[in-house]
């Protein structure tokens, strides 16, 4: 699949979700033909992501000739609280955005869901779009205008529907999720494909839970089938009065088990396969389904990892009896007869709920783990100013050899030792400290060339002292046989290793001193 659009139709409205196996650079594209010359654009994100995609997706919204602007979020489900939205107007309302303005949400569920609550209240209401970068993002939390936020007591209790003007899923931006982002939207799909049975269940049952270890033809065919799900339920009852809750399959001892551990433990989809596993237990217990069905039905979710908690039953019933589909009174049950035949109950006896919750309390507090996938070092190479014009600036002093080459050059390295990398350059101090600060959510370690601010920057060096990732200073030049006020640098000191006066080739240098202290955790060694 190279480009897949569905419409989702609600009245008059429509609303385009569009699937391309594309960069954030295609995104900018459409966003910049839905709305008008004259529109500002107000770029929602989390620290993550930000990492990869922030400076792409501004820089390319403005060569369309757009006036884009950034707002970074924490990262994480225990952010997505009612401050961090009114943070987010505070910047609306400095910079003056207007009603025909943008809010542009990149990012995965936590981004679009607040970027969407936001967009919802501010002037009443403004139009936004969603760029979502995860599995999850793409194939349930961006489609269907649900935004809102956690309450301590409850999941999404917070929120309002509100339709984004589309929805833009560049699927090349997958390739930077982790295994564990990959099974938490996986949860999504194998939900959808317990709503909708038929083949997209088969594909389940035969390639099993987790969507990371699919090829990537099964995996675009799944995500699309998964939207198509919600899109079909959604255009049935956008406000969720009566058939849209079928989509809460799993979600109300899911959700439960999010707000009892304070959102700090699971991952959505985690907490997701255990409240399918509930819903599977539940849904046998009053004879909705055979005791052979459900245990066919339950077998693929029973591998899944998820980490191990300590709460008592009492705190996920209570956490239960704050579910948004508490009606009258009674939670309304979302269960299976089958995979393809779903029931809302609002009937079931509190003795089975009781000892559902008992099971899951239990279960939790044992944890489990899967074998766990292979996963390559992660290594950031960051590179401060001037280090841009690499090849004209001094070529007697630090060679003729331009910036691109030096990529390249640091990226067959990191090819050839099997490590992951991220590259950034920037002139800014300020830029360079909030990347420093953002690596902590993705790399293993890092690798920097400070430029002048060698010598200038506490800033930069109290950032790489905050967040304790193992760092390499490299210099293209010998700094200590060149002017006096080089000799002495800031950074060194919070490093484990410096290299300099090897060009370009000192970067390579650098990641092997850095996978190795990773790999044994080596004593601080200087590379003269």
């Amino acid at each position: 699949m190279s480009n897949c659009e569905l419409t989702l139709r609600l009245g008059e409205r429509t609303i385009p979700i569009i699937f391309a196996e594309e960069g954030v650079e295609w995104a900018a594209r459409h966003v910049h033909e839905l709305v008008p010359a004259s529109t500002r654009v107000m770029l929602v994100s989390d620290e993550r992501v930000a990492l990869f995609y922030e400076r792409p997706m501004v820089d390319a919204l403005s060569e369309l000739g757009l006036d884009a602007s950034s707002f970074i979020l924490p990262v994480g489900e225990e952010e997505k609280r009612l401050p961090r939205v009114v943070s987010l107007l505070d910047e609306l309302v400095v910079h003056k955005f207007a009603r025909d303005d943008l809010v542009l949400a990149l990012g995965g569920g936590v981004v679009s869901d607040m970027a969407g609550f936001a967009a919802s209240i501010y002037r009443r209401g403004v139009p936004w779009i969603a760029v979502p970068t995860t599995l999850l993002g793409m194939v349930d939390a961006s489609i269907g205008g649900k935004t809102g936020v956690d309450h301590p007591l409850a999941k999404n209790l917070i929120g309002a529907f509100h339709e984004p003007l589309a929805v833009l899923a560049p699927l090349n931006v997958l390739g930077t999720l982790d295994a564990r982002e990959w099974l938490s939207g996986s949860a999504e799909v194998v939900k959808a494909a317990l709503l909708a049975g038929g083949e997209l269940w088969k594909m389940v049952l035969r390639l099993g839970v987790d969507l990371y270890h699919w090829q990537p033809p099964q995996v675009w065919d799944a995500m699309v089938a998964a939207a198509r799900v919600k899109i079909e339920v959604v255009e049935r009852d956008e406000r969720e009065t009566g058939p849209r809750r079928l989509l809460n399959l799993g979600h109300t001892f899911g959700h439960a088990l999010e707000a009892a551990t304070d959102y700090q433990v699971f991952t959505h989809g985690e907490a997701v396969f255990l409240g399918l596993r509930a819903a599977i237990r539940i849904s046998a217990a009053l004879g909705l389904m055979s005791e052979a069905d459900a245990r066919e039905a339950e077998a693929p979710l029973t591998s899944v990892s998820f980490p191990a908690a300590e709460f008592s039953a009492e705190a996920l019933l209570a956490a239960a009896g704050h579910d948004k589909k508490t009606l009258a009174g009674s939670t309304h049950w979302v269960l299976l007869e089958a995979p393809g035949r779903v029931v809302i109950r609002s009937d079931v006896p509190p003795p089975l709920i009781e000892e559902c919750a008992a099971w899951l309390s239990a279960t939790v507090r044992e944890g489990h783990a899967a074998a766990a996938s292979p996963r390559r070092m992660r290594i950031a190479v960051i590179n401060g100013p001037n280090l841009n014009l690499l090849g004209t600036r001094e070529p007697g002093i630090y060679g003729r050899a331009d910036y691109e080459r030096l990529e390249e050059h640091v990226h067959r390295v990191a090819e050839d030792e099997g490590a992951d990398l991220l590259m950034f350059q920037s002139n800014v101090e300020g830029e360079l400290i909030a990347t420093v600060q953002r690596l902590r959510h993705w790399a293993d370690g890092i690798i920097i060339n400070p430029g002048g601010y060698t010598h200038t920057s506490v800033a930069i060096r109290d950032a790489l002292a905050a967040v304790g990732l193992p760092a390499v200073e490299v210099h293209l030049t010998d700094i200590s046989r060149r002017e006096a006020f080089r000799a002495e640098s800031l950074i060194a000191p919070v490093c484990v290793a410096v290299v300099k006066g090897e060009g370009i080739a000192g970067y390579g240098t650098a990641l092997k001193i850095l996978l190795s202290h990773l790999k044994s955790k080596a004593p601080h060694v200087e590379r003269r």
